[in-house]
This record gives C-alpha cells, structure tokens and sequence, in this order.
C-alpha cells in the first residue's frame, strides 16, 4: 500500500506539508509523476510549480538520491532501504473548484493537483491520512477507514477525488434509491435547508429513474460559499466541489436557480464522463494532453441535460428553463466561431484556447454549442418516438457500466439507431457536428415544432444593433460583426474618443476620433440599416404532444 500523510503547520503560509510513504522493493529505482492537468479542464495547470522543499529519505532518515527527469517527473535513485519516505511542500493559493487553497479556517485539496503517480504500481491501494488537529471537520470523496483516513482503490480513484478539512462545516442528507446523498457546506447559508434538499432529491429522483441507477452507494456535495464572486463546479466520481459567491446573494430565487444548474450539472456527470467517457481519457494520462474529439457529448450534452432534468423534475417549470436557456442561446449568438472550427475541431483544441476567448471566432464554445446541438439532437429524436435521455442510458449500459471507452462514432450510431428513416438525423450530423453550418434557422424551426418562438429583439445600443460595434462601458471595441461596414474600418480594442457616441444628428456618415495604440484617426463610417447582434427570446405559445413528451 501507499500511504499519504498531509498537515499544515502555518496556515497563513497557504502551504501544506505533504508525506508520501511507500515500500521500496529495491529492485529498480522509482519513478514518480505529478499530474500536468486535472480531469474535467481539458487544459495544462502544471501543478509542479506549486512544490518546494522536495527531499527523498530511508526509514532512518537519511537522504536519498533523486534525479529530476522532466517539469513534473521525478527518479528516486536505486538504494537498499526498505521504506522510502518523500517530503515536501505544496502551496494552495487558488480558491476554485478544481485547486487547492488554505487559510486560517479551512484546508481544502483536490488531490489530483499535489499527489504523485507511482508509476508500474498505479494500481496499488492508496491510503490517506489527515493531521490536522485544527481543523476537526472533514469530509472527502474518498472511502472513509476512520475520522481521518481515507483511502483509495487506486491512483486513478485518488487524482478524481478532493478532501476538506475545515474548523466547522454544515452536513445535510438525503436518500434516494439506495444512495445516500450528503451536502457540505464551508461558508454563510442564506436560504431554506427544506426547500434546496426538496429541489436536490427531486432532480436526483429523476436521474436516477432515467439511466435506471446510480452510479455509487455515497455521494457528496461539497459547497465552498463565499463572500466574493465566484462560480465553478468540479465533478468527482463520489460527489462535486461546487464554489458560489458571494454567498449572500444566494436570498434571491434566481441565485439559487444558478446553484440548482451547477449541482444537477455536476450530478450528470457522475455518469457522463465519469464513467461514460471517451476512450482516450481512459484512464486517464495526466502526464500530458489527451486529445479528444468528443467536447459535444463531454460538456455540450451535460450543459443541456444538466438544465433539463431540472425541468424534467418539476424543480423548474417551464417559463424558468426557458429563461436559463436564453442564456445559452444568446452566448452562442454572439460566436461566429463555427464558420471555421466546428465542434469536434475545438474539442481537440481545448488544450490551445479551450477556457480563455482566443482569436475572433476560432472556435465554439463546447458548453453552449454543444448544448444547442444537444437540444436540436434531442427534438430530432423526440419526433422519431426516442428522446436523448433514452440515448445517453444505452450510453450508460454499453459503455459507462462496463467502463469501456467510446468514440465519437459510438454515439452517433446510438443516435442513428433510435431513427426508422435516418436522412434528417444524419444531415444534421454532417451539417451542424462536422460541418460549417448556421445552426440558428434549424434550432429555430427545431423549437417551432415544440410550440416554443425563438424571437429575435434589438435593445437601444445603436451601435451594436445598427452598425455592429460592441463596446465596454468606456468606448473600448470588444467585438465588430464580421458582416458589418466597421469590419473593414475599425479594429479590435480601438477606443471611441467621444464617447458616448450619440446617434441624433447622424445621417449618411458617422465621423468617429479613435485612439489605436497611442496613435489618434480620424475615420468615417458609412451608416448602415441593418441588424447586428440581435437578442434572442424564448417564448411557449401553447402546449403540443412534442412538448410534454419533452418536459417528462
């Protein structure tokens, strides 16, 4: 077995003093690697800059040899000791749901971020213990051994779980089937206890009836409630890091409608990716990218699902989720990203740009595209007497329970399969998955048939409507529509001098003072009488058999 021992012995430092033990058998050296990147952010973190004080030692206590073999591997030096103990320092200084961070009140890690890979025995048994007298309440997603040890199966059940060792933490439960569901709580509570677990177990009862099980006997939800903004989920195959802020907002309904989206989001992906998962990510690699092409059913069909169980559950009615999913719809309007990536393409390349803007229109967003794609693949299956909850529970037989990996394929032919006549389903594919299309005329006809308008408004910024210049509130150009005349005039980041920019007294020609790096131009934009960026609304006009058969 390997055995971890964590402590901290000034928390103002944010460090915390980590012990790796293990049995040394003498007749190799050991390597050893620390994760490059977590599961469920496809994109390199580099935990290794976060370790000092790195030392290697025998059951005596005397130093070992150790030989650096890459930023994040290391070589523990061939020696006849029969213990090897390795000692250093991680600091935790970032505060969200996938890191590490430690103040006066709590010690809070994602193992994957600090624990190391021992690599030929992966598959030992891993066991983790707490020295942390100051702060007696703990929790993890790890299987407890007592109050404080915990251990896993192996290296791959350690780097997908978290710990939380706190002064004082709230502890909720629920059952449902025959999981027990725990809800942990590190911060100010603003709301009714009754009310969230009443939402919690009907969004879970849901699921839960719809793939036909749960996954895991215990499952944790583990909520950071701050007093800043802040808002990010982690899922874990035994429960989900979820950070909220500023914890006082959550008095307001549509606050706590934002936390139901996290949760039941996070929730989804105990089946979907955690055990439904492509084949590249299984196992998991951390040592360096894993490219995959699969971001649609990753994160676009979890975006979707995770907001529609909500409705499907009774926690949201109707008017509700079509509010959260203008949200959606209105992201993505503002993209054009899809004229020259397409989902598939900017799922591979979540290592380059994946979680920060990029370029102008590179790339789509797997979350908001994917959730569009997902719901027109879900109407389109709805007409055919199938739904897309009924695909992603043969996804959960074939594929999650068995623990076997999938391809982009593999789905597909789950979807092709739920169709007598597969023209329709098939074209959307190679349109809107692997091809260059405008997904909005189809997702609007789509939605038509549901009884739901997709109905498009234009707000009183002129600029932005009339002429295709968005702006921040101090004239800074953030985004020019790639149809409009000022694609060819203005730039990217220019600033409007005299801003705001009035539109009385404009007629043919807009004369506009720009500062372009330090330089300042005169430049004059011809008027146009078109509509840019428009804003979209969701509205149900009556009820229809497509769209009850959705909201069950």
């Amino acid at each position: 077995m390997i055995y971890y021992h964590f402590s901290c012995q000034n928390p103002a430092s944010q460090l915390i003093q980590i012990r790796l033990n293990l049995f040394n058998s003498g007749e190799k050296p050991i390597s050893i690697q620390l994760p490059a990147w977590r599961a469920g952010r496809y994109q390199l973190a580099n935990f290794a800059q976060n370790i000092r004080g790195f030392r290697v030692f025998d059951e005596k206590k005397r130093e070992i040899p150790f030989q650096k073999m890459t930023k994040d591997r290391w070589k523990i030096l061939s020696n006849t000791s029969q213990t090897i103990q390795i000692e250093y320092e991680y600091w935790a200084g970032k505060m969200d749901a996938g890191s590490a961070w430690v103040d006066d009140e709590q010690v809070y890690v994602n193992l994957v971020n600090c624990c190391f890979e021992v690599l030929d025995r992966s598959e030992e048994e891993i066991e983790v213990m707490l020295d942390l007298p100051n702060f007696p309440a703990q929790v993890s997603t790890l299987i407890p051994v007592s109050s404080s040890i915990w251990k896993a199966e192996n290296f791959q059940t350690l780097a997908d779980s978290t710990i939380l060792a706190a002064k004082d933490l709230i502890h909720w439960e629920y059952r449902e089937n025959e999981t027990a569901f725990h809800i942990w709580i590190h911060g100010e509570v603003y709301f009714d206890k009754d009310l969230l677990l009443d939402r919690f177990k009907g969004f879970s009862r849901k699921l839960i009836q719809d793939f036909g099980e749960f996954p895991e006997s215990e499952y944790h939800f583990i909520f950071q409630l701050l007093p800043y903004p802040h808002y990010h989920g982690v899922e874990h195959r035994r429960g989900t890091v979820i950070t909220f802020g500023p914890s006082e907002m959550l008095r307001e309904p549509d606050q706590i409608e934002e936390l139901l989206g996290v949760s039941c989001h996070e929730l989804y992906h105990t089946w979907n990716v955690c055990r439904i998962r492509p084949k590249e990510l299984l196992p998991y690699n951390f040592s360096k990218e894993t490219y995959t092409g699969c971001g649609l059913i990753l994160e676009g069909v979890t975006t979707y699902m995770g907001d529609l169980y909500l409705l499907k559950s009774g926690v949201y009615d109707l008017p509700t989720y079509l509010r959260h999913l203008e949200k959606i719809v209105n992201r993505e309007a503002s993209s054009f990203g899809w004229k020259n990536y397409t989902i598939q393409e900017s799922s591979f390349d979540l290592w380059l740009d994946g979680y920060v803007p990029g370029i102008p229109d590179r790339k789509v967003n797997i979350y908001s595209r994917g959730a569009l794609l997902a719901l027109s693949i879900d109407v389109l299956l709805l007409k055919n007497g199938s739904a897309l909850a009924r695909v992603m529970q043969k996804m959960w037989t074939d594929f999650g329970k068995p623990f076997k990996g999938y391809d982009l394929e593999d789905f597909e032919n789950v979807v092709f399969e739920q169709f007598s006549d597969q023209t329709e389903i098939r074209a959307f594919f190679a349109n809107f998955v692997h091809g260059y299309q405008d997904l909005f005329p189809k997702l609007k006809s789509l939605l038509a048939e549901m009884e739901i308008a997709l109905e498009t408004t234009f707000g009183e910024d002129w600029l932005v409507h009339q002429l295709g210049i968005r702006t921040n509130a101090d004239g800074l150009i953030m985004q020019l529509h790639p149809d409009s005349k000022a694609f060819s005039t203005l730039m990217k980041n220019d600033r409007i001098v005299d801003w705001p920019v009035e539109k009385s007294g404009v007629s043919e020609c807009l004369p506009l003072h720009i500062e372009r790096n330090g330089r300042v131009l005169e430049l004059t934009l011809d008027i146009e009488n078109s509509d840019f960026f428009p804003n979209y609304r969701l509205a149900s006009k009556n009820s229809s058999t497509l769209l009850e058969k959705w909201k069950g």
